[in-house]
């Protein structure tokens, strides 16, 4: 790398970047959470901020923030150093970007965005947006609101925005990687392939809609979500702006540019369901409200609103998805370690109706209401189960489970647990035992792989090595004795010290290249252990290491000696039993050494 990459890593909040996109929670070496480039359940992706580098226990991702965001937003290397400097308010030297381009694919896409959020709201105030302000006054929603908002309109002919972008010098590749335009059927050669490079084979995704600009977190429009106007069967009543490097669904929540302000002064967060009742809410005076983008809430989203609270209120739609919906997020919520409440509004009513209807009174009292998660999944359980049968408890019993289990807190676990057994009707001393399994097994951290890595390290091959990889002005000497007494022959550690000594890199770079997958997972476990190393420390690592080397060494000789003595060769016999007697001098001479030292 460069010194200014290297200067720019440095300066990088590693810790916060990652968090954008992956829920975090506080580990005693920095952050643990789970993996975002591979499916889990029990989290194995570490984040040590002070050595700056994440490591993934299970599926082995690995690297600096440059590696992070090329392969979470897959961007170019350049591309990644440009993201950090940008964020980071630092300019990058033009010699250190080699991005196609002035500006490179982040920059555009983002002002191609720019470009489509005026040129539709403009349309939202023209003569064909007519339709659009009716169905906004409709809904009581008020130009005011639209201004806010950047509420826009999506004309009906199929190529207005396609020419604006046109005339604004934008080019057809990125119109279309973009997701603003689309090919024409026609335009697409006889394989399949795309015939592109040319405006004349474009024309507009959104058509006739009412248009809801999404931004990041910084307040930059990177898609858009789209509400049909007109009634058409073939027509989703939602449409939503394809994925690409800026916008990926599953990692963006809406409005979370202007709710997070609120989000962290009131310390919870609102989560509904769609844009219409995100609006409704955050105009009736609750700020902290957020919405997923036309999908189910995830990891990634979670991980933005863990850094700015850690309690959430769920009110989503009461029908049977958005209970669902509910239902899986309550897991992921309590899986990063939120306290939550949960909110079903009179008559079955989602938000914005309910507002409507009722007023901003009736919300803030239903939000004062709420009912606990565990009150909320229980009542979902009775009515789902048969709790007049054994077998109906016990399905009840294990739809509960899951959710209990990933309570972190000891104490509240217990009481919740005593909550299940009084409203189910088992014993406690049953609930709390398979309760205590379940958590016991949610807690392993690290896959059976690592796990069994490190733990065939005895404490001091793990100082030791340890100490070379932190430890640079040790290096050389540490090295010399660990290879020229064979300090770790026939150890767990021996493939990776001879890997080690024929690879003087950085520490993270030892886990970046050059090591197969299970050293790479042993090298980040050592990184990942915090516990404090003092020349004390080593010196006895490698005192334990030597008495160790002389006891095999000691007792190997013996059985040779047994060995040549039964074969009638005294000659071989007296020459080993010198070895030994050296051996055995060596060690008095060390142990008198060590106490005159004392």
């Amino acid at each position: 790398m460069s010194e200014f990459t290297n200067r720019l890593k440095a300066q990088a909040p590693l810790g916060e970047i990652i968090g954008e996109y992956v829920a975090l929670r506080p580990a005693a070496n920095g952050f643990i959470g789970l993996c975002p480039f591979h499916g889990e359940k029990t989290p194995s992706f570490h984040v040590h901020t002070a050595r700056q580098f994440y490591y993934c226990f299970g599926c082995h991702a690995h690297g600096d923030i440059f590696a992070f965001l090329m392969q979470m937003k897959k961007l170019s290397f350049a591309e990644a150093v440009e993201t950090v400097a940008e964020r980071l308010g630092i300019e990058v030297p033009r010699s250190a970007s080699n991005r196609e381009g002035a500006d490179g694919q982040h920059a555009a896409l983002l002002r191609i965005h720019a470009a489509a959020a005026g040129f539709l709201e403009r349309a939202l105030n023209a003569r064909d947006g007519a339709s659009a302000r009716a169905y906004l006054q409709n809904r009581d929603f008020s130009p005011a609101i639209a201004t806010a908002f950047q509420l826009g309109y999506a004309p009906d002919g199929g190529r207005g925005l396609t020419l604006h972008l046109q005339e604004a010098g934008f080019s057809p590749e990125l119109a279309l990687s973009s997701g603003l335009c689309q090919m024409r059927r026609e335009s697409t050669g006889p394989s399949g392939a795309a015939l592109a490079g040319s405006w004349s084979n474009l024309y507009d995704r959104f058509r006739d809609r009412l248009m809801f600009p999404i931004a990041d977190e910084r307040g930059r429009v990177i898609a858009f979500g789209g509400r049909a106007l007109s009634q058409n069967e073939k027509t989703p009543k939602y449409l939503n702006s394809p994925e690409h490097p800026l916008y990926v669904k599953g990692r963006v929540l809406y409005n979370l540019d202007r709710a997070k302000a609120a989000i962290r002064e009131l310390g919870y967060v609102i989560l509904v369901e769609g844009y219409f009742d995100c609006l409704r809410v955050f105009t009736a005076g609750f700020e902290n409200v957020v919405a997923s983008c036309g999908t189910a809430l995830t990891a990634a989203q979670i991980a933005p609103l863990g850094r700015l609270a850690r309690k959430a209120v769920i009110n989503f739609d009461p029908d049977t998805a958005g209970a669902a919906a509910a239902e899986r997020s309550i897991g992921l919520l309590l899986e990063e370690g939120f306290k939550m409440r949960i909110v079903v509004l009179e008559g079955g009513l989602d938000p914005d109706l309910f507002i409507r209807r009722h007023g901003r009174d009736a919300y803030a009292a239903a939000l004062t209401g709420s009912r606990s998660f565990f009150d909320y999944l229980a009542e979902r359980a009775r009515r789902q189960f048969d709790l007049r049968h054994a077998e109906g408890k016990v399905a009840a019993l294990n739809h509960l489970l899951p959710y209990l289990s990933r309570v972190h807190d000891p104490i509240v676990r217990q009481e919740l647990a005593e909550n299940c057994a009084a409203q189910l009707g088992v014993e406690t001393a049953l609930l709390s035992q398979q309760l205590l399994h379940a958590a016991r097994e949610r807690r392993q951290q690290l896959p059976r792989a690592a796990v069994a890595a490190a733990a065939e390290l005895l404490p001091a091959e793990r100082v030791v090595l340890r100490a070379w990889i932190e430890w640079e002005e040790r290096r050389t000497e540490l090295g010399a004795a660990l290879a020229g007494e064979s300090l770790l022959e026939g150890m767990a550690s021996e493939a990776l010290i001879t890997q080690l000594l024929a690879n003087d890199s950085a520490s993270w770079e030892l886990i970046q290249d050059g090591l197969d997958a299970s050293l790479r997972a042993l090298v980040a476990e050592l990184l990942l252990d915090d516990a404090p190393l003092s020349e004390a420390l080593v010196e006895g690592a490698l005192e334990s290491l030597r008495q160790r080397r002389k006891a095999a060494a000691v007792r190997k000789l013996q059985v040779e000696i047994q060995q040549a003595a039964a074969a009638g060769d005294r000659e071989q016999v007296k020459v080993l039993v010198q070895r030994k007697a050296a051996w055995d001098s060596q060690t008095r001479d060390r142990n008198a050494s060590s106490k005159l030292g004392n």
